[in-house]
């Protein structure tokens, strides 16, 4: 049994993230019940999220954690991410997650993905 409160969780799978480990990262989010939405993406698997997330690793340089709120099983983190492309050098992320019985079963990534957009291109 996980004895890891969920701001503890959650500070961990931003751990992971930052060292590229995407393995380790997987290990936190829930095999059963898991959906991931941001204004770029939205997955209900967790290995099709960690396999999506890990093409953004070369770019990541690191998560600064600004300020972490937590109410019962949910967290939510103001974060600043910051990557090797000069358009995304400090991106604000608002990112809330929860957590069920040890394991993060959402995440909601909240941003401006303007920038995002115009890498992407027009969507048809």
């Amino acid at each position: 049994m996980n004895t890891q409160t969920p701001d503890e969780i959650v500070s961990a799978l931003l751990d992971a993230f930052e060292a590229r480990d995407f393995e380790l990262a997987r290990t936190y989010l829930s095999d059963d019940a898991f959906s991931y939405l941001s204004p770029i993406e939205s997955f209900s698997n967790a290995d099709t999220f960690i396999s999506n997330i890990s093409r953004v690793g070369p770019i990541l340089e690191r998560i600064e954690r600004c300020k972490t709120f937590v109410n019962g099983d949910e967290v939510c983190s103001v974060l600043k991410t910051h990557t090797t492309m000069d358009t995304l050098n400090a991106v604000p992320v608002v990112q809330l997650s929860t957590v069920v019985d040890g394991k993060i079963t959402a995440i909601e990534a909240i941003f401006d993905a303007t920038e995002y957009n115009r890498m992407i291109g027009p969507h048809d």
